[in-house]
């Protein structure tokens, strides 16, 4: 029978739990990123952006802000958000391609689209903040009562809001 020395041993012990402190470290960070990286969840945000992005294009809309460049603009932007989640959706239904669709980069399909979807909805935003700024008639306190929806444009008397 081998036998071990005591220094083999304590040198043994104080090593493994480095060692294994590294390695859960490092399987952490890897889960982490599969997960945020994951086409799922992805396309979870990316439809998310598009609701918050159709919800800011109705409301510009209803202030008479929008041109047929932004109508246009959205219509391909759903279709494309359409085409891009049924196609991710529809590999998700086995692992081997929900994989081979993650190797091949469709995280980064999915985050260009995302990206485009809010930039759209910046645009948008843009033009509603400049639309408050550059009504004359309004003093910075009415802005302010206008964004939260307490302004005369929409239904609501500036006497309901701050004294």
């Amino acid at each position: 029978m081998p036998v071990i020395s005591e220094e083999h041993i304590s040198t043994l012990t104080s090593a493994l739990p480095t060692k294994v402190f590294v390695a859960l470290v490092v399987v952490t960070v890897a889960a982490t990123v599969i997960y945020h990286m994951s086409p799922l969840r992805l396309v979870g945000v990316l439809i998310t952006a598009i609701d918050k992005a159709e919800e800011t294009y109705v409301d510009a809309h209803g202030m008479g802000l929008l041109h047929a460049a932004e109508t246009e603009m959205l219509n391909i932007l759903q279709l494309k958000v359409s085409a891009i989640v049924e196609e991710t959706l529809y590999n998700s239904l086995s692992w081997q391609s929900a994989l081979r669709e993650f190797l091949q980069g469709r995280t980064f399909t999915l985050l260009r689209c995302i990206s485009e979807v809010q930039m759209f909805e910046t645009r948008i935003k843009i033009s509603k903040e400049s639309q408050l700024r550059s009504e004359s008639n309004l003093n910075p306190r009415a802005i302010f009562l206008r964004r939260r929806g307490l302004g005369s444009r929409y239904g609501g008397g500036q006497s309901h809001g701050l004294a």
